[in-house]
């Protein structure tokens, strides 16, 4: 059964309960309302019939209901029908002695065959018996109680006009009922197409998604939660798009990297074999560069793993970074006299102990000297190459900043600095070594120590790079 199928049939089934609810209080509130009509129109008539006996009591000076006679009953019970003797003045001669007719004596109406008359005491004198729900009016004259009439309130339709005009009133409720349920399914075949249409392109999406189409993007052509749903899934399509791409450059690279030292090991292993070259000093020297650099790509590409698996440790324990900062300086201060550079190093006065991984920091600050060395010339116009380390405090961090002389980083390269296996293209390029993948993990080991590090243009003319720790 469909999601559609489903909605449309959870709202119909509501609207028939909304719809059953209508027609039983319609008719309960048309029915209801006609009685109670019916009920203040009789109690009208009933204080006209009071009245009428007051009148006729008064100017004949009658003190009980029982001395009225059945004839002067008949007379002013058929006259409540209109008059109200307090509101219009007959004679009361010319009211008795008119002739009564015959025809209303054999055919009362509803009211007169149900309307009672009771003595000054309540004893029942003439009329209908109303034992019980009943309306009662006394008669004064003279200020005292000389009587009562009653009458039943109404229970159930019983005039043919009342019946009919309840039956012409349903049965317009039911019809009204009748179309305004086909107007609601209309609407909701409506509804139910409006919000099952981005249901079912988001079916589609995920379908083409799940079977590898990345490329795949929904129109956005809502406001609402849908469109929402919509913008998030097309966020979700680029980065597994993103992701793929990355991972297919990442696997390429990996080849591209690890086949270059396997080349130079494949060809240097089958000169020596052939006897082309000689198994001398130098060319195993040569060999055991390719095994070191073949040995260090790989393990910077296990870190990477690691790290992306949850499986890279870290102990945390307190150390004092400035001596690690020192101790990285130190060892390698060779390779900056080898290369012609100047190594500077300057710490300001402040606090440097932190909680942090003392060989994961060490290995950070080395891979940032490293890069620092290895893409900076020696000879920078008329002076030689500097690389410059300074380390220091600010708002509640310590901060180590590296800063290099050229050759300079586009401001286009600098946020891709941290990809792995990046490099720029220009004067800081692959024969420098390395493969790319210095900086990747040293943002790893930073973001670790929940710290952060940034990419920017160096005073100095090439690049800088700022490590914030937190204390």
């Amino acid at each position: 059964m469909s999601v559609k199928f489903k909605l449309v049939l959870v709202l119909l089934s509501f609207g028939g309960l909304v719809f059953a609810a209508m027609l039983w209080s319609s008719q309960y509130l048309l029915n209801n309302t006609v009685i109670q009509y019916i009920d203040k129109r009789e109690e009208l008539r009933l204080e006209r019939l009071k009245n009428n006996l007051q009148v006729y009591m008064d100017e004949e000076a009658v003190l009980d209901a029982e001395w009225v006679s059945e004839d002067v009953w008949q007379r002013l019970l058929t006259a409540s029908y209109r008059i109200d003797l307090t509101q219009t003045y007959i004679p009361m001669d010319i009211l008795l002695e008119r002739q009564y007719p015959q025809m209303l004596r054999i055919h009362p109406d509803e009211f007169e065959r149900k309307v009672s008359l009771f003595n000054r005491n309540g004893d029942f004198l003439r009329g209908g018996d109303v034992r019980s729900n009943k309306m009662m009016s006394a008669i004064y004259v003279d200020r005292e109680v000389a009587g009562w009439v009653a009458y039943p309130h109404q229970q159930v339709l019983t005039e043919k006009a009342d019946i009919e005009f309840t039956e012409s009133q349903s049965l317009f409720f039911v019809w009204a009922a009748v179309l305004l349920t086909i107007c609601i399914i209309l609407l909701l075949i409506v509804f139910a197409n409006h919000f099952m249409s981005p249901m079912r392109q988001l079916t589609q999406g995920m379908r083409r998604l799940s079977q590898g189409n990345f490329e795949t993007r929904l129109r956005i052509d809502r406001q609402d939660e849908f469109g929402q749903l919509q913008r998030d899934f097309n966020h979700l399509a680029a980065c597994l798009e993103k992701n793929r791409n990355s991972r297919n450059q990442w696997i390429a690279d990996i080849s591209h990297e690890l086949r270059t030292p396997l080349t130079i090991l494949h060809g240097s292993l089958e000169a020596i074999e052939d006897g082309i070259r000689a198994a001398s000093s130098e060319n195993l020297h040569k060999i055991h560069e390719e095994v070191t650099l073949l040995t260090r790509l790989v393990d910077d590409f296990y870190q990477i793993a690691l790290n992306d698996i949850g499986g890279l440790s870290y102990k945390m324990h307190s150390l004092d970074f400035q001596t690690l900062v020192s101790r990285s300086i130190e060892s390698l201060e060779g390779v900056a006299l080898e290369k012609g550079l100047k190594l500077e190093y300057s710490v300001a006065t402040g606090r440097y102990m932190l909680n942090g991984d003392e060989a994961r920091l060490g290995q950070m600050v080395t891979n940032l000297l490293i890069n620092s060395l290895s893409y900076t010339d020696a000879d920078s116009g008329d002076e030689a190459g500097r690389v410059e380390v300074l380390l220091y405090n600010q708002a509640g961090h310590i901060v180590l900043e590296m800063n290099d002389s050229e050759p300079g980083v586009s401001e286009k390269e600098m946020g891709q600095l941290f990809d792995r296996l990046y490099r720029t293209e220009m004067s800081r390029n692959r024969r420098h070594g390395g493969a790319g993948l210095g900086l990747s993990i040293v943002r790893q080991i930073v973001e670790a120590h929940s710290g952060k590090i940034i990419a920017q243009a160096s005073r100095l003319g090439g690049l800088s790079l700022v490590v914030k720790l937190p204390l």
